[in-house]
Parts: structure tokens; sequence; C-alpha cells
């Protein structure tokens, strides 16, 4: 008889292992006591999986608050895909007068430019004075200008400029800065903590035990021997089962 070959996928992606152990509960709680799924085992797979989920939902929550604390930096800045340098209040907009201004009292000396934290290029003889696109550039940018005009005291050439607009979006800006790296850092360790409980962490694999990869393997295991012949029925535990594959069930992982 020609041999059967088929592979029986256990995703590595968080969402997809996830989403392969609810529908694996799912069908065992459906069968109730016809269940193939041994109950301790699945009461195991349940607890693992609410702290993947709980931990996979705290990462996206956290996702969507630095994307709108980044947003809101932006807007401070000037940098929002909505703005240009000319988008009046903002930190680029004031910095880019400030450019313009420095650039009319040292012509002919651009290079002075970088005494207020500017920097001046020359390719082909052109001068050019670029104003950073990039919020932490600009706001290092904007504090070296601000140091430099304090410095000057009575002898700087801007003080017609509007000073308390600049410090003050320039300070919101900065802490919006911080409190996104903060969620950056708290979504590391959601990811983290989910990771270990899937079993996908860093130095962790399929014999890594009491993980949700570890014990759907165990019951993808167990339906195989069940369903010897019949693998295709694996699908109904929400398994995909491939025929005609190299070899049988997954490419083994390193340590197994």
């Amino acid at each position: 008889m020609a041999r059967r070959d088929f592979s029986i996928v256990v995703p590595r992606n968080a969402e997809l292992l996830i989403a392969l152990a609810d529908n694996i509960l799912r069908k065992h709680y459906q069968d109730g006591t016809a269940s193939k799924i041994n109950s301790t085992l699945a009461g195991q797979l349940q607890a693992k999986l609410d702290i993947a989920r709980t931990e996979h939902n705290r990462r996206n929550e956290l996702d969507r608050q630095k994307e709108k604390l980044n947003e809101e930096r932006n807007l401070l800045l000037g940098l929002h895909d909505s703005q240009n340098a000319y988008s009046e209040g903002t930190v680029r907009s004031i910095i880019t007068a400030v450019r313009d201004i420095l650039l009319g009292q040292y012509r002919g000396n651009e290079r002075a430019l970088g005494d207020w934290g500017f920097t001046v290029n020359s390719p082909k003889g052109k001068v050019q004075v670029i104003i950073p696109r990039n919020a932490d550039e600009l706001i290092v940018l904007a504090k070296k200008v601000i140091e430099k005009h304090n410095l000057d005291g009575g002898a700087s050439l801007l003080h017609d400029l509007d000073w308390n607009t600049l410090g003050s979006k320039l300070y919101d800006a900065e802490m919006k800065l911080e409190e996104a790296r903060q969620v950056s850092r708290d979504k590391e360790k959601a990811t983290q903590a989910r990771n270990i409980a899937l079993g996908i962490d860093r130095g962790q694999n399929s014999k890594t035990p009491n993980t949700v990869k570890y014990i759907v393997k165990s019951i993808r295991d167990t339906l195989l021997g069940l369903f010897r012949g019949r693998e295709q029925e694996l699908g109904d535990w929400g398994f995909e089962v491939n025929f005609n594959s190299a070899g049988d069930k997954e490419a083994p992982e390193p340590g197994e």
C-alpha cells in the first residue's frame, strides 16, 4: 500500500495558535462526555490559553495606545501626514522659521547655523539645511535652538518668534514621546508573557511542558492515534490537515 504522506500544522504564529486552541476547546465542550480529549488536558489548555489571550489582548490595546500617542506627538511637532512646514503653531513650523531667519542673517556663512544645532550640507556647492522629519531628531534640534536663544540673551537674532508656543508644544511632544516609550516597554512585557504561555518564546519549543503549544501537540498526537487512516477528521478540531506533503506532520523544530 502506498504511504499516506500528510502534515498536521501546529502554527507558530501567536494569533493562529490561539485560534487553533480555541477551536480545540470549542469542539471538546461541544462533544461533552463523548469528547476524545481528556478533561484534565483540556483544563490545562484552557488555563494557559486564558493567560495567553489576556496578554495578547493587553498587547493589542497597548499597541493602539502607542499609535494614538504617536499621532498626538506628531500633531504637536507638525509631522502628521495632514501637516507640512507651514502648519502654524507647530514645532516644525517655528523651527523652519528659525532656519529661514538665520539663513538670511548668515548669507554666505551658512555653516554658522551649526551653532544652533542645524546640520548644514553643501552638495555641489548648494547649501541645504534640512529640518528633520524624525520626531526624536526634531525634538533634539528644537531644544538646541532654545538653548542657543537663551544663551545669547539680548543678542539673540530670534526675539520676534513665539517662544512660549514652541516651549509648550515641545514639552507636550516630549511627554507623549516618553509615554509612548513606556507603553512600548509594557507591550514587550505583554508579548513575552503571551509567548511564554503559548510556548513560542525564545528558547522554547514544542517539548517545553505546560504551554499551549505543548498541550496542542499532545492533543494532535492523541487524535492521530484515534483517527489513524482518517486523519482528515482532525479538521473538525481546527487542525489544518494537508495530504501529499513531504514527510508526516510538520518539520521538527530545533531541539525536537
